[in-house]
C-alpha cells in the first residue's frame, strides 16, 4: 500500500510514525505532510529516508491507498485536498468529517468490508474506544439500557499544548512559583478539571455529547440512554472511564468474566491490585477491565473500569489496525 500520514509532528502523528515503523502493515511507499514549519526534515521510516513535504503546497498523489489524519487542525480546503487523493481517509479526529464510519476492528470491524478507497473512516476518542471494548463482550448476552459513564482524561488527549501546559505548570508550583494557568481558566497541575469543551444550551460538553455518540455507533445500538461526565486529569498519558451499566437480562459475573477472556485486545484483572493508566496501560496495547462487579439491589446492572493507553490503542494503534484490517480484507476478496 502508499501510505500518507498528514501531521507527522503532532502527539497522535509523532505516536502513529512509531507505531507503524514497527508494524507489519505492508507500506510499499510511505509520504509525509505537515504544517510549513515542520516541512523539509527527513525522518527514518524502516531504513529509509522520507522527507515532510508542507501540506499548504505540496501535490498529494492520486495513487495513495491510506492516508492518516493527525493534525486536528487541518482546515475544510487542506482536507478537501485529501480527499481528491482518492485515498481512504483515516481521521484520528473524525467529529470534523460528517460522513466517518467510526471503526474499532475489535468491536465493529465487520463494517471495513464494505469500506472503499474515498471512504472516510473514524478512530473514535480514546474514552469511546475504552468504553466500547470493555462492553462489547457483553453486549450480545445482557444488552446495556442504561449506561452511567465517567471519562477521565490525561493531558495528551490535549496533544502537544496538554503536555506542555501540565509540565510547565507542576514545574512551576514545585519551584514554589504561582502556576499561571494557560490552557485552562483555573490552575491544570495538582487539580482536576471538571469542564472539558465547550458547553452546550443544556449544560453538557461537546466532548460528552461525542462519547454518547461514539459509543452507540459502536455497539450498534441507538437506543443506549447513556449519560457520561468528562474530567481532565492532571496525569500526562493514559484514559480511564468508569461505567454503570443497566441490563436487559441478568447478569453472571463467572460468565461474564469468560467473555471477557475471550475478547481479543482485552485484559481482565482478576487481582487485589488495582489497575492504572500509568502503572498498567502505557507503553502496551491493552484495554484493561478491571472491578467487574454486580449493582446493588439486582442483578440486571454491573460497573467495570477500563483504562488504556490513548496514544496507542486509544488512537494511533487503532488507526493502523483499521489499515491492517482493510487492507487484509481487501487481499481476500
Amino acid at each position: 500500500m502508499n501510505v500518507a500520514i498528514f501531521g507527522p509532528s503532532t502527539l497522535a502523528g509523532e505516536n502513529l510514525f512509531e507505531l507503524l515503523d514497527a508494524h507489519d502493515l505492508k507500506v510499499e511507499r510511505l509520504r509525509l505532510y505537515d504544517r510549513e514549519d515542520e516541512a523539509g526534515r527527513a525522518l527514518m521510516f524502516r531504513g529509509s529516508s522520507v522527507r515532510v513535504k508542507p501540506i499548504e503546497s505540496a501535490e498529494i498523489e492520486s495513487d495513495l491507498d491510506v492516508a492518516f489524519l493527525c493534525d486536528p487542525d487541518l482546515d475544510s480546503a487542506q482536507l478537501t485536498r485529501i480527499k481528491a487523493s482518492g485515498a481512504l481517509l483515516i481521521d484520528l479526529f473524525p467529529s470534523r468529517q460528517s460522513d466517518a464510519v467510526l471503526i474499532v476492528p475489535e468491536v465493529n470491524g465487520e463494517k471495513l468490508s464494505s469500506i472503499q478507497r474515498g471512504d472516510v473512516v473514524g478512530c473514535p476518542d480514546a474514552a469511546s474506544i475504552a468504553a466500547a471494548m470493555a462492553l462489547a463482550p457483553l453486549q450480545a448476552d445482557y444488552q446495556v439500557l442504561r449506561l452511567n459513564a465517567v471519562a477521565m482524561q490525561s493531558a495528551a488527549s490535549l496533544g502537544h499544548k496538554g503536555v506542555e501546559a501540565l509540565a510547565a505548570e507542576t514545574a512551576r508550583l514545585l519551584n514554589g512559583r504561582d502556576a499561571e494557568a494557560s490552557l485552562f481558566a483555573t490552575q491544570y497541575a495538582f487539580n482536576l478539571v471538571p469542564q472539558v469543551g465547550a458547553l452546550d444550551g443544556t449544560g453538557f460538553s461537546d466532548v460528552e455529547r461525542r462519547f454518547a455518540i461514539e459509543v452507540r455507533e459502536l455497539l450498534d445500538d441507538d437506543q443506549i440512554e447513556i449519560v457520561v461526565n468528562v474530567l481532565q486529569l492532571p496525569i500526562f498519558y493514559g484514559v480511564a472511564v468508569t461505567l454503570q451499566a443497566e441490563t436487559a437480562h441478568p447478569v453472571d459475573l463467572e460468565r461474564a468474566a469468560s467473555l471477557f477472556g475471550k475478547a481479543p485486545g482485552l485484559s481482565l484483572n482478576r487481582s487485589a491490585d488495582p489497575v492504572t493508566p500509568v502503572g498498567s496501560a502505557a507503553g502496551n496495547d491493552l484495554v484493561h477491565v478491571d472491578r467487574l462487579r454486580l449493582e446493588e439491589g439486582g442483578d440486571c446492572a454491573f460497573g467495570i473500569c477500563a483504562v488504556t493507553d490513548n496514544l496507542r490503542k486509544g488512537s494511533a494503534l487503532n488507526a493502523i489496525q483499521i489499515a491492517d484490517s482493510w487492507q487484509k480484507q481487501r487481499c481476500s476478496q
